[in-house]
């Protein structure tokens, strides 16, 4: 099986240890507010999770663009 392993691909490839990380913790908590539903303290830590998860996918994918929009105009000027 061939593996791609661009440039691109490698930047967004750098944040999957933290995605993982994070999935693991959102479902933990969202297993907590399950449990527990009118815990406000379990629908805060959910909420804080989701939010940080949330975050951590967007400079992902912000980080990615940044760089092929870099790369697009590189290219645009050997024109």
């Amino acid at each position: 099986d061939y593996e791609w392993s661009g440039y691109l691909t490698g930047i967004g490839r750098a944040f999957d240890t933290g995605v993982k990380d994070l999935n693991q913790q959102l479902q933990d908590a969202q297993a907590n507010l399950t449990k527990n539903p009118s815990d406000p303290t379990a629908l805060a830590n959910y909420q804080m999770i989701m939010s940080e998860y949330n975050l951590y996918r967007n400079a992902q994918s912000s980080a990615v663009k940044s760089m092929k929009d870099i790369d697009s105009s590189i290219v645009s000027n050997f024109r």
